[in-house]
């Protein structure tokens, strides 16, 4: 085959595969991300830390607004609900304790169920009979923290010292709570919290 004959067959090759390269980038990308879970790193925390680094999955739920789906109740409450209820949760029911918790103490209405999803898998993975889904005063090294009595306590306990320790220092988000809840910056611990934060919003079945 000429020289000319080769050069067109290389062309040829790299135009289909320039084709074929945008296809994928323009419409299957987005197919293959909402048939497929995301695989969410749950990192473990330096202070207020129980068990050791896990891998958790989390849906990918796609685009719908399902606050505009859902109605008849406070909508934040039926998202908390169902997120619970999607990785089994012992704390399956208390989503309106959590949005009244933080509604009292001027919190993100997601940030306590996330911090518990990052901390003990939503309550799974605790000292027993603890009811410290937030691993709360518990520290590297040691299996056993702050107590409460009930689920309910924990979470109207933690959302108040939140308030009274980061809240009033300006401390409102995993970006600028990791450093005092954790005790040294931890980017995967803000990114475990932000991404639980996040699918909160949009759970979905």
């Amino acid at each position: 085959m000429s020289r000319a004959g080769i050069a067109f067959l290389i062309l040829l090759g790299w135009c289909i595969f320039s084709l074929v390269f945008i296809f994928a980038v323009l419409f299957a990308a987005p197919l293959f991300n909402n048939q497929f879970n995301l695989n969410l790193l749950v990192a473990g925390s330096s202070k207020n830390v129980f068990d050791s680094e896990s891998n958790f999955v989390a849906n990918n739920s796609g685009s719908e607004n399902i606050l505009a789906m859902i109605k008849g109740d406070d909508s934040r409450v039926v998202l908390i609900d169902q997120f619970l209820a999607k990785y089994n949760s012992p704390m399956v029911g208390l989503g309106r304790e959590f949005i009244s918790a933080a509604e009292s103490n001027g919190l993100d209405w997601r940030l306590l169920p996330a911090i518990a999803f990052q901390e003990s898998n939503l309550g799974k993975k605790i000292p027993r009979d603890s009811y410290n889904p937030f691993g709360w005063a518990i520290y590297e090294g040691k299996n056993s923290g702050a107590y409460f009595g009930s689920w309910t306590q924990a979470i109207d306990v933690v959302a108040a010292r939140i308030r009274q320790n980061y809240s009033t220092a300006g401390l409102i988000n995993p970006e600028t709570i990791v450093l005092r809840y954790t005790s040294r910056q931890n980017p995967s611990w803000v990114f475990a919290v932000r991404a639980a934060m996040e699918e909160i919003s949009a759970t979905v079945y």
